[in-house]
């Protein structure tokens, strides 16, 4: 073995079993390849005959016996491998144990460090690839004032509903809610306090809603809150509930906040009508005043 290991790129040392009169076991080098400094981290004069725990003392302490796992294994096996880190050293190496004769074996010995360090780093990669795609998925999806679904959701929200409807027979209502005299908030308060309130009014929304129901900002100071499984009587009942609370909001200013609405059933009719038909509606209640829910 020995004639061979100065050309092969693993440190190879030759460790003899030594058996302290304490009862505890250490490994003496008795030869060691130049390779096997890089490893070791020590020049091979200074590791040959002498123990294992007097050149690196450090692992008495350490939670692996190192002279009792390596010649352990040396005695109960043809050849093992060991893959761990080793104090001292500082290094994770790979052990590959053979050739035990006359209480003294070969150890094979690999720097595994960079390898265990790329690994480690290729999975921070990982992670921090997975954390911006979910990122960038709830941000596709939610807006960012309100932590309502946005627009584009809603919009694919209603094409689901939809398709339930068509296969399974399973009603449905949307809510298309505005609040009235928002430029006027905008003006009186400033930007900061609208976006407050507009936060609070989505708080209030998502409260109410049920779990199989969505709730999203439609536009600036427009919300709409699908109903899935309910038809119109319940939708309105659901609503005029909401409009209470939304009315009995404090925004501390002159007059009380309102909203008008709009509630439509889906009945059959394409994606398109059934939002204009929403829209058309909305419109209407604005135009006979404040706090309209319109059906």
């Amino acid at each position: 073995m020995k004639e061979f290991a100065e050309y092969i790129s693993d440190g190879i040392v030759q460790c003899k079993i030594v058996r302290k009169d304490s009862g505890k076991i250490d490994i003496v080098a008795i030869y060691a390849n130049k390779q096997s400094e890089a490893i070791t981290g020590r020049p091979v004069e200074e590791i040959l005959n002498k123990g294992m725990t007097e050149v690196y003392p450090v692992i008495v302490d350490s939670i692996f016996n190192w002279p009792q796992i390596l010649s352990e294994a040396a005695m109960t096996s043809d050849h093992k491998i060991i893959e761990q880190y080793v104090t001292g050293i500082e290094k994770y190496v790979r052990f590959s144990i053979f050739g035990f004769k006359d209480d003294t074996f070969y150890l094979a010995m690999q720097d595994l460090t960079e390898q265990k360090q790329a690994k480690k780093l290729q999975l921070e990669k990982n992670r921090e690839i997975k954390f911006l795609e979910n990122e960038l998925k709830s941000r596709a999806n939610v807006d960012p004032l309100t932590k309502l679904y946005n627009f584009q959701f809603i919009n694919e929200c209603i094409k689901s509903s939809v398709t339930n409807y068509k296969e399974e027979g399973i009603n449905f209502c949307l809510i298309t809610i505005d609040i009235d005299d928002f430029k006027k908030i905008n003006l009186l308060f400033g930007m900061q306090k609208a976006d407050i309130m507009l936060q609070d009014v989505a708080k209030i929304l998502s409260s109410n809603a049920r779990k199989i129901d969505v709730v999203g900002r439609y536009g600036n100071d427009k919300f709409t809150i699908i109903l899935n499984n309910v038809d119109l009587d319940i939708a309105k009942i659901m609503m005029e509930r909401i409009k209470m609370e939304i009315e009995n909001y404090s925004l501390n200013y002159e007059s009380k906040l309102s909203i008008c609405c709009s509630i439509v059933e889906y009945e059959g009719e394409t994606i398109e009508q059934f939002i204009e038909r929403s829209e058309s509606l909305l419109k209407k209640a604005q135009s006979i005043g404040k706090g309209i829910i319109l059906s």
